[in-house]
């Protein structure tokens, strides 16, 4: 059976996809999404990840199958290992380093909680990059969000645009 994997990477601006065997292995994948990148771009130091997989537990698995969710498989291509995030909120601010493939709106999700936020509180606010108005959608990586070797990111935690109607 085939799989469709979405690709996030520091060196594409828009999600990529590629299909794999759902008996490939991860290494196979690698190669498949090696095969994104543009020619000449140096591959020797750049580390795939699984989505929202802070503490490596994919790194173990040895074929597509068992990187499976009920979205297919999400993964990120980037030279940073991990991305300083730093999200403000009034006077507060936080950091904390998380792997590329990371979820804006996992971040999210944390610095609600680190602030002391509601459930109901967090999901009205977004993540804003800080001095400008962009605020990536949820299911974007950090890691898309910061070129190697800067490495970091800084949000502001502010409300979301309200439509009354």
């Amino acid at each position: 059976m085939s799989t469709r994997v979405y690709i996030q990477s520091e060196f594409f601006s828009d999600i990529k996809f590629v299909e794999v065997n759902d008996e490939a292995t991860v290494a196979e994948l690698k190669h498949a999404v090696l095969a994104q990148l543009r020619p000449g771009t140096e591959a020797s130091d750049l580390t795939l990840s699984v989505e929202d997989d802070d503490d490596d537990s994919h790194g173990h698995s040895t074929h597509v199958k068992h990187l499976k969710t009920d979205h297919g498989v999400r993964v990120h291509l980037h030279r940073c290992k991990q991305v300083e995030v730093q999200v403000r909120f009034g006077t507060e601010v936080l950091h904390h380093k998380f792997r590329p493939a990371t979820t804006v709106g996992r971040v999210r999700l944390w610095a609600g909680e680190k602030f002391g936020m509601a459930p109901g509180d967090i999901a009205e606010h977004v993540l804003q990059i800080a001095g400008m108005t962009e605020q990536p959608d949820v299911d974007i990586h950090i890691g898309t969000l910061t070129k190697c070797p800067q490495c970091s990111v800084t949000f502001d935690l502010v409300p979301a645009h309200r439509i009354n109607g």
